[in-house]
């Protein structure tokens, strides 16, 4: 008895220790592409579910690292506050991110498009005490470029940016609307085809139908890396309490496309990470042919 309780205290302070590691560090993955559209070399840092997550006083580990990997632009892939009050202060999770979209857009643009968080706010508004219109405006105000089923051209590196928006129905774990190519375009219009396509599209599950839209990339989070990542399974569960869920983390491709998974960098309603540290990616993209 007394070996087994030695044992079981032994196995409580690994994993405890292995949580506070894996929410208290940054972890960066990087990935390199090419294409013939792209006329120029571009460094991308993409963000997601960060949830109010503060990495040092002022966000400074975070910020530190961003700008180590001297980016050229910076997205945000939804989810950078948080919409439930379990474990967080609604309106302190969006000072974060106004705070740290403050601090990115000095030096780097800031393309930031919705997860269901910040989507929530106006889904339920009678829920919140601050409306989804003055959630935006402080965005807006602290410097993000507002993705909101709308796309920018960044003619200089030959690439547009589109940010797509889904409603409550994708979100639900027990019945969810599914995501066809035709609700794509009527949400982002016609695949720009003289630029190469990035989409910030927060959900990961949708991966074909973005890819047959025709995103040439795309960056998703939303899964936190399914929690617990499990050696050869990959992530434990997804927000939808599927087990051992697809696209949990990583690079997938189809027809020719690219979808890039981020862990992400927060947490919410259960503060845990397990073999799973918070997630930046790196990205660079280039011209075909360039070193």
């Amino acid at each position: 008895m007394g070996l087994l309780s030695f044992l079981l205290g032994l196995l409580c302070s690994f994993f405890t220790g292995v949580i506070h590691s894996d929410i208290h560090n940054i972890r960066v993955r990087g990935y390199r592409f090419a294409d013939g559209r792209v006329k120029k070399k571009l460094r991308m840092v993409v963000l997601s579910d960060l949830h109010g997550r503060v990495f040092g006083k002022g966000n400074r580990k975070l910020l530190k690292k961003i700008r180590s990997l001297k980016p050229d632009l910076v997205l945000m892939a939804g989810d950078i506050m948080t919409a439930k009050e379990l474990f967080h202060s609604i309106p302190a999770t969006v000072d974060v991110a106004c705070d740290l979209i403050r601090e990115l857009s000095r030096d780097y643009p800031v393309y930031f498009a919705l997860g269901n968080h910040e989507s929530r706010i106006a889904w339920k508004p009678e829920k919140y005490s601050f409306t989804y219109e003055c959630m935006m405006r402080r965005f807006k105000e602290a410097g993000a470029h507002i993705l909101d089923n709308d796309s920018e051209v960044l003619k200089e590196y030959g690439i547009r940016i589109y940010g797509l928006s889904l409603g409550p129905g994708h979100f639900l774990a027990r019945r969810y609307d599914h995501v066809s190519r035709e609700m794509l375009k009527a949400l982002l219009g016609e695949k720009d085809r003289e630029h190469y396509c990035i989409l910030l599209a927060h959900d990961p599950e949708f991966l074909p139908d973005y890819a047959g839209w025709g995103a040439d990339l795309s960056f998703s989070g939303h899964y936190h890396g399914g929690i617990v990542r499990l050696p050869f399974l990959g992530g434990l569960i997804s927000p939808k309490r599927y087990i051992l869920p697809d696209f949990t983390a990583g690079c997938f491709s189809l027809e020719g496309r690219h979808q890039l998974v981020s862990c992400g960098l927060g947490t919410h309603t259960l503060p845990v990470r397990v073999f799973n540290p918070a997630e930046l990616l790196y990205v660079e993209l280039k011209p075909s042919g360039e070193e």
